[in-house]
């Protein structure tokens, strides 16, 4: 009820105030409002006995008595306020036993982030499925999450969200490493720097430039003597230089001295054991023996110091290069010393003459590998014609950075990314793959699928062929895409028509 003042009159005992009945009515107004709001219509339950600083009335299950805050027993609404300690105090939160610490994250409906009470560890779950799920880089610098869609840890940073590697990563995802280089690396490769990139890429170890070895060396694994060979057995192994009889050797700088140190013996040898010609020999019989080099018909010899001069002494007999020439149709007979065969290319080839050299060019041939046959078509490529089973388009393929592939050739625009390509049954499609290893060119079922087989053939990082089977029903979509796992965005339809 409202509160009621007892009237006390303007002075004393004026007859202005309350009754003693109408003072006595209130007051127990007054006194029956406290005993019902504060106690149970018969007592007051609140008892004060020696309340300290900071205490506050608390139902002890009987009555209101002082007491401490040391439990809710409903959720506690900070209504957007916080929790602030006094005086740089810390704020201490402890579960009883082996209770956890959860901090619950509203949106998911689950406590991601705790303190195990068991072990003490703080416990979290910060997955994301793809990279777009990331939240904002600098607002969560220094923040770690993993995205299962790429099976990969990152931090955040305040150039984006940075990539951890892991055991199951390869050298390859380092931004300073191109594997790609050369057509990717292969056996006893080694990584080398290339300043001009800023990366590293397999290479040959033999062909440093740099770091190491400095310059190139020629190796031997093993030496052979007249009698006996030795391998080395290690990259330090010595090869001793022995002196036999009557022979020293000795080492100064970069220089082997081998000298004898003995006497030569007998010097005298004949000078030739056996001269032979066309008719007859003659084998020296003494140190002294004596060879005459005599001239024969329209030769004569000379000796001069150390020089045997042979010369045509008739006149020289000028003769002709060639005696005749014949052609499929037509034939040539030579004239005159100094003749000249002109050597001229027909339909579909030219000549050209380098040095001693004679090229003939055909403007249309076969490729190697290919060979002509019954019912197949012929289709340009690169380096001349290619046979292949049936009708054909052929597109060269280009890219876009890697975000899409893009086709050159028969109706497609070369600036169109991932265009659907219609594909007849029955007919060969050839994809020359200009990108390379950059981006191999695969043919699936499905996105990420099993590969097409049936009537394919050829490189997908090169020149790759597509037979259509007639058994294929019209209206089946594959897909081509890009064999790199992280260029996803490159895939098109191809629709079976």
């Amino acid at each position: 009820m409202a509160k009621q003042n007892l009237n006390i009159g303007s002075s004393a005992n004026d007859g202005t105030g309350d009754s003693l009945r109408d003072g006595a009515i209130k007051l127990n107004s007054v006194i029956d409002e406290l005993y019902t709001n504060l106690g149970n219509d018969t007592n007051l339950q609140i008892n004060v006995g020696s309340p300290s600083t900071g205490q506050f009335l608390k139902w002890n299950g009987s009555q209101f008595a002082e007491g401490a805050l040391d439990s809710l027993t409903a959720d506690l609404d900070v209504a957007g306020n916080k929790i602030i300690s006094s005086a740089n105090g810390d704020i201490t939160v402890m579960p009883n036993g082996t209770g956890d610490i959860k901090f619950w994250a509203g949106g998911t409906g689950a406590a991601l982030t705790y303190i195990d009470g068991a072990d003490g560890k703080l416990k979290y779950s910060n997955h994301f499925a793809a990279t777009g799920d990331l939240p904002e880089n600098v607002a969560h610098h220094g923040m770690f999450a993993y995205v299962s869609g790429d099976t990969t840890a990152r931090v955040a940073t305040a150039g984006g969200w940075k990539k951890l590697i892991g055991e199951d990563h390869s050298i390859g995802d380092l931004g300073d490493v191109d594997l790609t280089v050369g057509g990717g690396a292969s056996d006893g490769q080694v990584l080398k720097w290339d300043g001009t990139n800023s990366y590293w890429y397999p290479a040959n170890d033999e062909t440093a430039s740099g770091g190491g070895g400095g310059t190139t060396q020629n190796l031997f694994e093993t030496i052979s003597a007249d009698s006996g060979s030795t391998t080395a057995s290690a990259a330090t192994d010595t090869l001793t230089i022995a002196g036999g009889s009557n022979i020293s050797t000795s080492i100064a700088g970069d220089t082997v001295t081998i000298a004898m140190t003995g006497s030569l013996g007998a010097p005298d040898q004949n000078v030739f054991t056996v001269i032979g010609t066309d008719n007859n020999s003659k084998t020296a019989s003494s140190t002294s023996t004596t060879v005459n080099f005599v001239g024969g018909t329209g030769i004569s010899t000379d000796v001069a110091g150390d020089n045997l001069t042979i010369t045509n002494s008739s006149p020289n007999v000028v003769q002709n290069v060639l005696q005749g020439i014949a052609g499929d149709s037509g034939s040539y007979t030579a004239n005159a010393s100094d003749s000249t065969v002109t050597i001229a290319g027909g339909t579909g080839l030219t000549s050209a003459v380098s040095s001693n050299t004679l090229t003939m060019n055909a403007e249309l041939y076969m490729q190697s590998g290919f060979s002509a046959g019954e019912n197949k078509f012929l289709i340009f490529g690169n380096d001349g014609l290619e046979s292949i089973a049936s009708a054909g388009l052929g597109w060269t393929i280009g890219a876009n950075g890697s975000s899409a592939y893009r086709f050159d050739g028969p109706g497609v625009g070369a600036t169109t990314d991932n265009p659907t390509l219609y594909l007849y049954r029955g007919f060969t499609y050839r994809f020359n793959n200009a990108t390379g290893a950059s981006h191999p060119f695969k043919l699936r079922v499905s996105a990420g699928g099993a590969a097409v087989t049936d009537g394919v053939s050829g490189n997908d990082e090169g020149v790759q062929y597509y037979t259509i089977p007639m058994s294929l029903a019209a209206g089946t979509t594959y897909k081509y895409q890009c064999g790199i796992p992280s260029h996803a965005a490159m895939i098109g339809d191809l629709v079976i028509v």
